[in-house]
Parts: C-alpha cells; structure tokens; sequence
C-alpha cells in the first residue's frame, strides 16, 4: 500500500487591505500566521474583519456608515486551477433587519481578490462626495465620481472598462432599502448592502490583479480530487444538469414536491412554471471540463430570481422574465426583496389599496420595467415603494401579503413544503437545502431532531466551504440519493474531507476532517453572537408569518404545514442554548 503524503511547506503569507475613505488612505496589514490558520477565509475571516474593524458606538442611525465596514472575503484557495472554486463573501450591518447582512457569491471576482495580493478588502468611514477607487500594483487610488452619478451599474461597467468591478446603481445612490451590488455581471448583495455603499459614497471601485492563479502544492493529489468531483456530477442527473445549465434547472422539481412561490404563495403547484424552465441543454460543452454556470458569473437567470421576479409575480415567460431580472442588476435592487415587494403591490392593488399604482394584474415585463426604474430613481409611484417592505405594511397595511422575518424579505419558496429550510429562514439564514428541494418535504411528527441536525450540517457545510472558496452546488451529488440524502454515514465525512484535502493543497499543510467542520461550526457560532451583540438578545429567536405556519390550504395534495415551534425547540437545544 502506498503511504500517504503529508505536505510539508511554509505559511503562505496573506495580507489584509483597509481603505479608509475619510482619509483617502489605506493600508496593508499582514494576516498573522496564527489568524490565517484559525479563520482560513471567506465568510469565517469576513466575519471577524467586520467585528475588528466595526465602531459600535458609531452604528446609530445618524453616524450608520461611518462605523460600519463593508468586508470583502475571498475563500482561501480560489486561486486554484478549479473553475468551480471561485466564491468570495461580503459582510456589513444591514440598515433594514439591524443585525449582519452577509451574501456569497460565485465569481471571477474572488480570484481578484487574492490576485491583487489580499485575502480580503475592507471598506471603513465615510467619502465626502460621490467617490471611486482603484486597486492595483499595491496601490489604491481615488477619484471623484460625479460624473457616473444615477448611471446605471452596466453604463458605469461599459465606461470604465475594467473586469473586476464593483457598482451601486440608481438604487444604492438614492438609499433603497433593498439596494444590491453590481459585481462582475451578478447581482450580489442582500439586507441593503448597496444601501450601505450608497450611505458611504461609494459608486464604484475596481480591481486589477497582477497574478492570476498558482500552482498546489501536490498537483497530483488536486488532480485526483477534481477527477472525484467532476465523476460524481457525471454519475448524477440533476448534478450533470445543473452543472451545465445552472441552478435554473432545479425549478424542474417544483411540481412534483411544491416548493415554488406562485402568486404570492397563493399555490404550490402551477404547470406555467414549465415556461421558466431551461428549454435545451448548451451544446458542446465537454464534461471533462464544464463551464459550471452555476458558479460562474455570467447565468442571469437563476433559480430564486426566476421564482421572485417570475412566478411569484405571475410573469412565466422565461425572456420577459430575464428582462425584469436584467433591470434589477442595472439598477442595483436585490431580486428577492424587489419581487416581494412587487408581490405584495400586486395584492394590495386589487383590494383596492395602492390606488397611485397602475392595474398589476396584467402581469407584463413592460410595465415591471418601468415601476423598477421609478424605484430606483425614487420617482413617482416608485418613491413610495422604495422605502422597503416592513415601512410599507406600517404604511399601507397589507401585513396577510407580506413574507417577512425581521424585516427582511423571504425568499421566493412555499415552506409548507420544506422544513428544514422553513426552519433556517425563521432565523434570516438564507441557505438552499438542495435535499430538500430534489425530495419535498420528509416531515412526521417525532423526527424533529433529525431535520436539525440536517438543518445544522447544511449550514456547517455552507460555512465551510465558503471559507475553502468551493461553490456549494457542487456538493449537490451528496443529497441526490433518494433514500441517503441525509447526512448519513459516509456522506456526512465525504463532503469535509473533500473540503479538508482541498482546503490543504492550498494551504501546504495539513487540515483534518475535524478542524474543516469547526471552520462551518465557529463561523456559525461568530455570527449569532455578533447579531445577538447588535440587537442586544441573549436567547431563542425565530418566526414565520403566520400565513405558513396556520394555513395550509392550496392546490398541492399533500399540503402540510410547518411545525415551527417543535423545530425550533430541538434545534436551539442542539444548539446549547435554553
């Protein structure tokens, strides 16, 4: 038997870039050995930046931004020749729920990251004026950005003519609750993180890497575990599916298990979903060598934003639908919250309430295009809707419409039907349980321990391979077996100690299955604590609107309803917290 290799090579340095903007100075300031190796990267690193850096006593409502970093974290081997190894997290205090707005995403603009010689980026203080800045070469230089003032996010892109890039449209400028960034083609950002940058003055900033890439540290051994990735997406239907049309796919499974947002969650089951669904499959991509559009930048339509920008809102036509989508990514609106709020207009129009907007019942892209740049610009009808969804249920009423937890929008999925991911969303965790998407809802009564403990390994995992800078769709081939898609045995260790050798070839020493699971575990831990900080709670917390918690009428057959108060009990016990 051939005895394993146990890599033996020096720390990589990393260093960590601050950018003042009051100042207009910045500063590189080297992450420690000791730091490195216990916060790896991604959301755990991005986490402890933000608490480092953040000035408590400055985050009221009238000094918000100037105490409120916004830190960009890449996961730590995102440099790695893995086209599926690419994502980068952004952390900072949301203006709409109070506590921490951290979103991850999938893109080029990681690598840039590590590319411009930084394991992350944070942004403190607060410009004077409407202000840009430039990475390169070590050096960051600021400008004045007056002159990109309520352009939109993809005129700002086509001007600059840069790669990396990060933009706030009309929507961050003018203080849009629900305002998202512009990063690399995606749409990123959820909790009013273009809120925030459009708080600090910032339209937009650039990056231009001077290296792109590197070597592992043992290339056979990164060859052989690409290989084991790439043969279990090849050996599953839905993971080959999804790795070469995008999450989009999954919407497939919407009818058989009831799981899709249809007007307003109003049913659960609609054949007009088939019209959003991907037609053909891309031709000619080799598999040996997959494009991954699910963990790559340019998929516009994807599955949350075609469920709150499509179905949700009645539009099922798959183009009219990316047109909308398309609209939210120039004007800087996170998709999410937009279609809730778009949905909740649409119910409160036909009872008559909302009388300054036009009949949205006719659901056409048209006239979403047009009420989408009224909000952005905060104009007309628009400025009234533009002040986000919890201050319009104060205004306007409508409360039975709204899907909220803590203000913020839930995303665009029936949980009658998904337990496990009603559970999370109770406590504004914004993660997709693929298990439970492939499969429908598993739930009877006494197996509540067990939905939390899969509630619990699916956020591990997330968090984890976060930090490593893997895209989580790829783990998708775990949960594709219809009777161990559990964490059970094997599967449970298989998907850390994939992470582990990863995470190791990047580093150049070894991480164990255990210390690669305490990465999920702690930054799973760090960021209740520092929301316990912000809202000052010490406790169990977590609701649903009471519309999926009491009413289980629809037209799906086997309608269940969340057993919310049972799960959460089990789950903040395993938790350890009473």
């Amino acid at each position: 038997m051939r005895k394993k290799l146990h890599l033996a090579f020096p720390y990589r340095q990393r260093f960590i870039l601050q950018i003042d903007l009051e100042s207009e100075t910045y500063t590189s300031i080297p992450l420690e050995e000791e730091e490195a190796k216990r916060y790896l990267g991604g959301r755990f690193l991005a986490l402890m930046l933000w608490d480092r850096f953040a000035k408590y006593d400055q985050l009221g409502e009238e000094s918000y931004e100037r105490g409120n970093p916004v830190v960009f974290a890449s996961g730590a081997a995102v440099d790695m020749p893995l086209g599926y190894c690419n994502s980068f997290t952004v952390v900072t205090k949301s203006p709409i729920t109070g506590s921490l707005s951290v979103s991850s995403a999938s893109s080029s603009f990681a690598g840039a990251i590590v590319g411009c010689g930084y394991a992350a980026l944070v942004i403190t203080g607060r410009s004077r004026k409407l202000c840009s800045f430039s990475i390169a070469d070590g050096v960051v230089s600021f400008s004045d950005a007056e002159q990109y003032h309520d352009l939109t996010t993809t005129d700002v892109a086509k001007r600059v003519g840069k790669d990396h890039i990060v933009v706030i449209g009309p929507a961050g400028e003018h203080f849009v609750p629900y305002a998202s960034l512009y990063v690399n083609d995606q749409n990123v950002g959820q909790g009013g993180v273009g809120c925030v940058c459009g708080m600090k003055n910032i339209k937009f900033f650039t990056l231009s890497p001077h290296s792109y890439g590197r070597d592992a540290y043992d290339s056979h051994r990164l060859g052989l575990l690409n290989q084991a990735y790439l043969k279990d997406l090849e050996k599953s239907r839905m993971g080959k599916t999804i790795a070469r049309e995008g999450s989009i796919a999954l919407l497939s499974k919407a009818n058989h298990h009831g799981w899709a947002a249809i007007d307003t969650y109003s049913m659960r089951v609609d054949g007009r979903l088939w019209g959003l669904c991907t037609r053909s499959v891309p031709e000619g991509i080799p598999f040996d060598d997959p494009s991954f559009p699910v963990c790559q930048d340019h998929t516009l339509l994807d599955l949350e934003s075609a469920m709150a920008l499509g179905s949700n809102l009645e539009l099922f036509d798959s183009r009219s639908v990316q047109q909308v989508v398309l609209r939210c990514l120039e004007n800087g609106l996170e998709v999410v919250s937009t279609g809730a709020v778009l949905a909740w207009a649409r119910a409160c129009r036909k009872e008559g309430k909302l009388s300054f907007l036009p009949d949205l019942q006719r659901s056409t892209a048209m006239l979403y295009l047009r009420l989408l740049d009224a909000i952005a610009y905060r104009r007309g009808a628009g400025n009234q809707l533009g002040i986000g969804l919890s201050a319009l249920v104060e205004q306007y009423g409508g409360a039975e419409h709204a899907f909220m937890v803590d203000g913020l929008p839930l995303p665009p999925y029936d949980y009658r039907a998904l337990p496990v991911q009603a559970l999370l969303a109770s406590m504004g965790k914004r993660i997709v349980v693929l298990g439970e998407l492939l499969w429908g809802n598993h739930y009877h009564r006494g197996r509540e321990r067990r939905l939390v403990s899969w509630a619990l390994y699916i956020q591990k995992l997330t968090y984890a391979c976060e930090s490593v800078g893997l895209c989580p769709w790829v783990t998708l081939p775990s949960f594709n077996h219809r009777l161990f898609h559990f964490p059970y045995f094997s599967f449970a260790r298989k998907n850390f100690s994939r992470l582990a050798l990863l995470a190791s070839l990047a580093e150049g020493y070894e991480i164990g299955v255990h210390a690669m699971r305490s990465y999920g575990e702690e930054a799973l831990y760090l960021q209740v604590s520092l929301d316990d900080k912000l809202l000052k709670r010490n406790g169990r917390f977590g609701s649903l609107p009471d519309q999926l918690l009491v009413n289980g009428k629809s037209n799906y057959r086997s309608a269940q309803v969340v057993p919310l108060a049972r799960l959460l009990d089990a789950y903040w016990s395993a938790f350890g917290r009473k």
